[in-house]
């Protein structure tokens, strides 16, 4: 078993603070002009800094009780990247971030929303 590395622990504890919705400890782990691009269905998607970011979370959290969880993580500590995959609700995603004096500056999200495909009515 691997040990986190510095960047990994700093990952780790804002997913735990994204999952716990401690939302004013979520934003001490983001840069003030952090950027957070989606890619998923319907189309791309682009957040800019850190209160739009926060407010854009809140807003997908609203009705979602259940915690996402971490399936693997593995880092470039030189180029300050982390990179991902989480599960909720069935659902993947492949995030990236980029970190820019210990604090999140860009995240990259792939989002694996097939469920979009399936037919409504489906038995």
């Amino acid at each position: 078993m691997t040990q986190k590395n510095e960047l990994e622990e700093k990952l780790t504890n804002f997913f735990n603070a994204e999952n716990d919705r401690d939302w004013k400890l979520y934003e001490s782990f983001l840069s003030e002009d952090v950027e957070w691009i989606s890619y998923g269905p319907p189309k791309r998607k682009v957040v800019s800094g850190k209160k739009n970011y926060i407010e854009t979370m809140i807003r997908a959290y609203r009705n979602i009780p259940e915690r996402f969880s971490v399936l693997i993580m593995v880092s470039d500590i030189e180029r300050g990247v982390v990179i991902a995959e989480l599960e909720l609700r069935a659902r993947r995603s492949v995030d990236i971030f980029e970190f820019e004096n210990g604090l999140i500056k860009r995240e990259r999200e792939y989002y694996d929303d097939t469920l979009w495909l399936e037919p409504k009515d489906k038995p």
